[in-house]
């Protein structure tokens, strides 16, 4: 492995995008129709070595949800963020389907919330006229 110049970014980005059918690897969305300057060529930050092109959002997300991880979710090392993301879909998976007989107390259905959503209106309307 060789360190890349700036000057390289360019050529490693075009060279990424056709190595990555030109899809995001986070996203799967297209990378061919966004401004160069929407996106990112991603790098591992604790080793230097190039991964992928990612559009500038997806690279954002990717650091936010390690560094979470690893700040709030009690894992360590990458191989620990790995198991907890496997995890978190299993569980979003299985609960796809409720697995219970209980909603939450507080939750608000589309109707309540319209509902409430026109008392405030109303509320406001009235004190309007005052």
């Amino acid at each position: 492995m060789e360190k890349c110049k700036l000057s390289d970014l360019p050529k490693i980005r075009q060279e990424l995008i056709v190595k990555q059918n030109g899809l995001c690897p986070i996203c799967g969305k297209d990378l061919t129709r966004v401004a160069t300057k929407n996106l990112v060529v991603d790098h591992d930050h604790s080793t230097g070595v190039i991964r992928a092109v990612l559009h500038r959002g997806c690279n954002g997300l990717e650091g936010k949800v390690l560094r979470f991880l690893t700040t709030w979710g009690k894992a360590k090392t990458k191989l620990e963020v790995i198991g907890t993301l496997k995890r978190l879909i299993n569980f979003w998976e299985l609960h796809s389907t409720p697995q219970t007989d209980f909603i939450y107390y507080n939750h608000k259905t589309a109707a309540e919330k319209r509902a409430a959503y026109n008392v405030k209106k109303r509320r406001i309307k009235s004190n309007a006229k005052e």
